[in-house]
């Protein structure tokens, strides 16, 4: 997917993750500024992940009208949909994409259930009740908590006092640093220059790593 929704999230977060001279000018508070960041991420995330939903979709109804598709390519799909839908969504689309279907009933169901799916960002899922977030969301931020080195800052925060300026910054350059290092791996060799594509797989990845460093950010508001 070229240009649009993606180039506007992947620049949200490389302005997310910046904090050069020029910024600190302006900027007095690193805590605040990642924050604020990461929460204008909202918009491109929901952007980028309906963009990157319906492509996904489209290709799939146009696949699934070939009667020689494969369990491989079904299971890739699946694989596909994952981070895209959510819960109950995920469910019914696995159960019609059953290589034991007739090809007739699989694009049936598929396309029925498609056309309801609910497309989440990771903002929709950390706006519910912890008790209610979906399992397999939990343990991804988690998973990219500790990746991101986050669950150590937490254990900072839970001891020390975050109304000191200099650990606030302390804490905020580790938590942005660490999340800049992961989004290398969405880079190019050249610089700045975004891959050519965000696979689904990264995109789920993306959310828990922002919803992981907003969860710790946002203890002190």
């Amino acid at each position: 997917m070229e240009g649009g929704p993606r180039l506007a999230l992947m620049a949200r977060l490389s302005e997310a993750v910046r904090w050069d001279h020029a910024i600190r000018r302006q900027e007095p508070d690193a805590w605040s500024y990642l924050r604020r960041k990461l929460l204008e991420t909202e918009s491109p995330f929901r952007g980028f992940k309906t963009r990157l939903f319906e492509d996904v979709r489209d290709r799939l109804l146009a696949d699934l009208a070939r009667p020689e598709l494969t369990e491989n390519a079904l299971a890739a799909y699946r694989e596909a949909f994952e981070p895209l839908l959510q819960g109950g969504d995920y469910a019914d689309l696995s159960f019609n994409l059953d290589a034991t279907l007739p090809p007739e009933v699989r694009a049936d169901g598929a396309r029925s259930m498609l056309a309801a799916a609910r497309v989440l960002t990771l903002f929709d899922l950390e706006a519910l009740p912890a008790d209610r977030r979906p399992a397999v969301w939990e343990k991804s931020v988690f998973t990219m908590s500790r990746r991101l080195q986050l669950d150590t800052l937490e254990r900072v925060c839970e001891a020390r006092d975050l109304e000191n300026d200099r650990r606030r910054a302390y804490i905020a350059r580790r938590a942005r640093r660490n999340l800049a290092e992961f989004l290398a791996v969405t880079r190019g060799t050249g610089g700045p220059v975004v891959r050519d594509e965000i696979t689904p797989f990264m995109l789920g990845r993306l959310e828990a790593a922002v919803a992981a460093t907003l969860r710790l950010l946002n203890r002190r508001r």
